[in-house]
């Protein structure tokens, strides 16, 4: 399958634009069929056999579905056939294609292309990396921010998207969700096009030229956390910042209440230990301006990402307080806390702070360039 998919793209890389890239659609719920419609320009549709004539009329729509290893296309009510694969090719940058996934409206730019993988359509689109850069930055903060954030997120967005190529085997570089970026198409703000232009190129790298893994977050509730806190590796451009920006935003703090038995059973359960031999441990667990990696009870440990998954914790900024039968988790900020602190960069880039200044803030030893220039640099 992989080799298949290898040389089918070959086959194609001839009308691939400068600098485009790959984004596997509806990756959080794949689909085995769909429905393009036409919506601007002109489009030319072949597969690795045929061309046929091109899209071009509002009329016109077609239905594609998974048949075997194949794809099987539909015009209007014409069945086209069954191909390996099937590719619908911009004549301008500006043209797009309504799709139809689970019966809701989404438009593209770009390229579109269709192969049958692993079961389900796989539905990859075609793009300027620019272009793919304003609906990311659209997916992952959405409308209503400043135009100094949105250069910020732009930034991010474009070095992730030229450097973590995720899904290689499988056809295309990144998928449409939160396990790349979130990607839903066009981009109709023009505050996000500007600052998508104005950074155009712009890439954060560390002093030996290598890209920096652009990580992000809601809110760090004051203090940044390490990579190896939250994975197993410390990345050295990611080192944890203390961050007043963002203590008075919507996500800064937060608190549960658990059922102590319920606690109680998890930590015997993770722990191998009796539910008595918890009860007799002092549950309490402070965290204060510094994160911590672990949570401790009896002088066993276990790592604050695992309670945060197993209880859906907003963040692992937490204390514990024991009170009675209850469990009271007093917690700060959203989300794994390491990188960039999505509300504490609103907040900066609205008193005064420039885009360059706020990705220094929370990236360590970086420098911004231009792709095209490292691309030079790397000859020396």
């Amino acid at each position: 399958m992989r080799i298949c998919l290898f040389i089918w793209f070959v086959l194609i890389a001839e009308v691939t634009l400068a600098k485009d890239i790959r984004i596997g659609l509806f990756e959080s719920s794949p689909v085995k069929s769909i429905v393009v419609k036409y919506n601007i320009g002109r489009y030319d549709l072949f597969s690795e056999s045929m061309q046929f004539p091109t899209m071009q009329e509002s009329s016109e729509k077609l239905t594609v579905k998974v048949n075997g290893d194949k794809v099987q296309v539909i015009k209007n009510d014409e069945l086209l056939g069954n191909f390996r694969w099937f590719r619908l090719s911009r004549r301008s940058p500006e043209n797009s294609l309504k799709l139809f996934p689970y019966g809701k409206e989404r438009r593209y730019k770009g390229d579109i292309i269709f192969y049958s993988y692993a079961g389900h359509l796989q539905v990859v689109n075609e793009i300027d990396l620019e272009k793919y850069v304003e609906g990311a930055v659209k997916g992952e903060v959405g409308y209503g921010y400043n135009e100094e954030y949105y250069k910020v997120q732009a930034v991010i967005s474009r070095t992730y998207a030229l450097f973590m190529h995720k899904h290689e085997e499988e056809g295309f570089d990144l998928c449409d969700h939160t396990h790349c970026q979130v990607y839903k198409g066009i981009n109709y703000d023009e505050k996000i096009e500007r600052a998508v232009n104005f950074t155009v190129g712009q890439v954060i790298i560390n002093q030996d030229l290598s890209s920096i893994n652009t990580l992000f977050h809601s809110n760090c509730g004051g203090r940044t956390s390490t990579t190896d806190y939250v994975w197993s590796k410390r990345l050295d451009n990611l080192e944890p910042v203390y961050d007043s920006h963002c203590r008075k935003s919507s996500q800064a703090n937060w608190k549960k209440t658990i059922d102590k038995n319920d606690w109680v059973d998890y930590l015997s359960n993770r722990l191998n230990k009796t539910p008595e031999e918890i009860k007799n441990q002092t549950l309490d667990f402070t965290q204060g301006v510094n994160r911590k990696k672990n949570y401790q009870v009896g002088g066993e440990y276990i790592k604050l990402t695992e309670i945060r998954s197993f209880f859906r914790l907003k963040s692992t900024f937490f204390s514990v307080t024991d009170i009675g039968d209850k469990v009271v988790l007093t917690g700060k900020g959203f989300g794994h806390g390491v990188g960039l602190c999505q509300e504490g960069a609103i907040a900066m880039s609205k008193t005064g702070y420039s885009y360059k200044d706020i990705l220094k803030f929370y990236y360590s030893n970086i420098f911004l360039l231009d792709e095209q220039a490292i691309s030079f640099y790397m000859l020396f």
